[in-house]
This record gives structure tokens, sequence and C-alpha cells, in this order.
């Protein structure tokens, strides 16, 4: 009786001990791994070609792209300038041109669009 009793507490044991480092397996479908885009949405109204960069709160600056003159074109903000207390301004240098106007600063959260228009007169 002793050793039915010691052998039903050593396979309780163990049991729980593998319950204890199991856990949950992620899907896909979980909240947690869901990783928000952040985008930039530019509307380029005029002739020349830009090139876009964001520059994040320290002032770095990182380039997203080039859209062509008088199209749309949509572009990823980076993750890492994205954040609740972080603001972003953008950078349009036109190609063939020494102008390069920069919008104010604009507070932007993971994964929200953020439209951009270039006018007709760059």
């Amino acid at each position: 009786m002793t050793s039915t009793f010691a052998r039903l507490t050593v396979v309780t044991a163990m049991i729980a001990g593998i319950a204890a480092c199991s856990h949950a397996a992620k899907h896909a479908g979980d909240r947690d791994d869901v990783r928000l885009t952040t985008r930039v949405h530019v509307e380029n109204r005029a002739f020349l070609d830009m090139n876009v960069f964001v520059i994040s709160d320290g002032g770095g600056r990182t380039r997203l792209g080039t859209v062509t003159g008088n199209t749309d074109q949509d572009f990823v903000i980076p993750d890492y300038i994205v954040g609740p207390a972080n603001s972003v301004r953008f950078l349009v240098e036109p190609i063939g041109s020494n102008r390069a106007p920069i919008s104010n600063s604009l507070s932007v959260r993971p994964g929200e669009t953020v439209t951009l228009t270039i006018p007709p007169n760059g």
C-alpha cells in the first residue's frame, strides 16, 4: 500500500511539474502578435519626382522612397520611429530642384495612415 501511494505521489508530482513548465501556443490571431503597420500616403500633385523622408524626434531622417510626379504612393513608416510620445515630420526633396520642404510636426500612432499632399507648385 505504501509503495502504491508513493508511486501515485511521484506520478502526480511529475504531471504537476510538466504542466507548470508548459505554456499555451500563440495563434496568428492573438492580439499580442499583431503589429500595426503605420503608413504615409503621399499624393504628389507636382510635376517633379520626389524623394520622401521621415524625420524622427531625434532629428534623424529615414528615406521612405520616391514618388513620381502626378502620382500617389504609400510608404511604411518604420516601427522604431512611431510611438505614443513620438512626433514625426516629413521632408520631400524634389529631384532636379534645390528646395526641400518639411511638414509640421505630427503625432502619429501605430496603425494610422497619414496623408501627405504635395501641391502642384512643389
